[in-house]
């Protein structure tokens, strides 16, 4: 599969973590795992492209409810009007995959032993945001004290 063909035809492929999604006009159309340095992808028949798209659908409305619960509503009308012609086609939710991720333990300090408030005071910053604060900054810094841990996030 050419990337660059692809992508001229409204494509688009996300790699992260050992897993891709290709999407097709914001639509999952393929999504696979890394496995000996190459990617293995399922592809769904473009017909039950739509049905995973409901699906996909009523799993972000839902706030990113499983898709086990989704069907589980659908069967016992839980919620008026919800329907869904879903088929067993698996796809990744991207915003799901990147919450789901692990990420990398911070080393541990050997010899450090904290024994009073601010004595060793962790900070982080972060920006910028897509939408402002309420007092107009995009950008935001966090403080976390070692002993207390009393976390304080600044605007």
């Amino acid at each position: 599969m050419s990337v660059g063909m692809m992508e001229e035809r409204g494509g688009e492929a996300s790699l992260m973590g050992g897993k891709a999604i290709i999407k097709i006009f914001d639509v999952v159309a393929a999504c696979g795992t890394r496995k000996s340095g190459l990617y293995h992808l399922s592809t769904a028949p473009m017909s039950d492209v739509a049905a995973v798209a409901s699906l996909q659908l009523w799993h972000e409305r839902l706030d990113h409810v499983n898709d086990a619960d989704v069907k589980e509503m659908i069967k016992n009308q839980d919620v008026e009007r919800l329907t869904c012609n879903f088929v067993v086609v698996k796809y990744i939710c991207e915003p799901c995959m990147y919450g789901k991720a692990e990420m990398t333990p911070m080393p541990r300090v050997v010899g450090v032993c904290v024994t009073s408030w601010l004595h060793l005071v962790h900070s982080d910053l972060g920006g910028p945001m897509s939408e402002p604060s309420c007092g107009g900054a995009l950008y935001f810094g966090t403080f976390t004290d070692e002993f207390s841990r009393w976390t304080d996030v600044i605007f």
